[in-house]
């Protein structure tokens, strides 16, 4: 499939980009991960020189990690608790997952290729401005809605509220059976 060799040359050029990849996986060489969020399924093969490679389909896989689509997009905002699910080897899952933490793509170097130095500097610095100033705006998007939905059209409650209601309810609780041990008294 042509999607299949995009995966792969993406991959390769990316892992390849990041050779400190091979001090990290020499020892794990032959082994395979594969991903799966949501639909889509991602395997990895640690090659002789240490570094990931894409591979469509492998009978199988000595780690995987399985997460929804929903835990991966909170993954990438930040949230740890998003639910991950690993099975077989986890130190060599783990090891995966630290690693595509910190790998960087260097597009700056691939422009410069196709448009030249200075034009790919300046629209890398430009991409730069337009993704962090994108990321504020939602994030402001986010919390406009949340007070919205918060002061002016209650549609979620405010954590002091509900602690309130849930001490009040916790009150309330304890004066029933203080109420129900004086009446077995009587």
């Amino acid at each position: 499939m042509i999607s299949d060799t995009i995966k792969q040359k993406l991959t390769n050029h990316l892992f390849q980009q990041n050779e400190w990849l091979k001090k990290d996986f020499a020892k794990h060489k032959s082994k395979s991960i594969l991903f799966n969020v949501g639909p889509i399924h991602y395997a990895l093969m640690i090659n002789e020189s240490g570094i990931p490679e894409y591979k469509g389909h492998l009978e199988t896989y000595d780690a995987e990690i399985k997460l929804t689509i929903s835990s991966a997009i909170e993954l990438m905002r930040g949230n740890k608790k998003a639910h991950i699910e690993i099975k077989g080897d986890i130190d060599f899952a783990t090891l995966i997952s630290k690693a595509l933490k910190d790998i960087e793509w260097d597009y700056e170097d691939d422009l410069s290729k196709l448009i030249g130095d200075i034009p790919a500097y300046q629209l890398s610095k430009l991409g730069k401005k337009i993704v962090q100033s994108t990321k504020e705006t939602s994030f402001n998007i986010a919390d406009t809605f949340k007070e919205y939905w918060l002061e002016e059209k209650p549609l979620i409650a405010k954590k002091r509220l509900v602690e309130q209601f849930n001490k009040e309810v916790d009150n309330l609780r304890f004066d029933v059976d203080r109420l129900e041990q004086r009446l077995k008294k009587l």
